[in-house]
């Protein structure tokens, strides 16, 4: 047979309980803030566990985007993936809410445990373009990294948005062939 718990004890167990439910509430996916460690899915996308966090206000050259510096076709995107790894190193990283992206992520405003924002610094490297609508403070970091021809500012790159929807420098496009039966 079980013993009876004594009722101090139930009472202590249930206000234990309740005393979690605000925690709880904050994993909600509408939170102000997040820290913690993150890792670099793309240069501009961060995530934390479960969770995924756009950067707000710097749009990066994405993961496996080309650009020519040189007159040399180079791995920009790697090279802006690479740059975020480096500075999620110093953790804890944390990151300011500041809106939603039409898929419905969070976009914020990222530091790393050194205080380095992290989409000024892809800016300044010449690894993003700014997006003035969200973060107009970041198009005067842009205008640095273009004037001393910093990262892609140094050569021909794709805007990473119309990257995303499929525009290619000349060298990069690809062409598709279907397969057909010779008769």
């Amino acid at each position: 047979m079980v013993p009876a718990l004594p009722l101090r004890l139930i009472r202590l167990a249930l206000a234990l309980m309740l005393g979690c439910i605000p925690a709880m509430a904050q994993a909600d996916p509408d939170f102000d803030t997040l820290s913690g460690p993150a890792r670099a899915i793309d240069a501009d996308t961060l995530e934390f566990g479960f969770k995924r966090i756009d950067l707000w206000g710097a749009d990066a050259m994405n993961r496996f985007q080309q650009c020519r510096i040189n007159g040399q076709s180079t791995a920009c995107g790697a090279e802006a993936w690479q740059l975020t790894t480096n500075l999620l190193v110093a953790t804890p990283v944390t990151c300011e809410v500041r809106g939603k992206n039409r898929y419905h992520r969070n976009m914020a405003v990222c530091h790393n445990a050194n205080g380095v924002d992290i989409g000024q610094s892809l800016i300044l490297r010449g690894l993003a373009v700014a997006r003035p609508d969200q973060m107009p403070e970041y198009e005067a970091y842009e205008d640095q990294a273009r004037q001393a021809r910093s990262g892609v500012w140094a050569g021909e790159f794709i805007d990473p948005l119309k990257w995303r929807r499929g525009e290619r420098l000349p060298e990069h496009e690809i062409e598709v062939r279907r397969w057909q039966r010779e008769e």
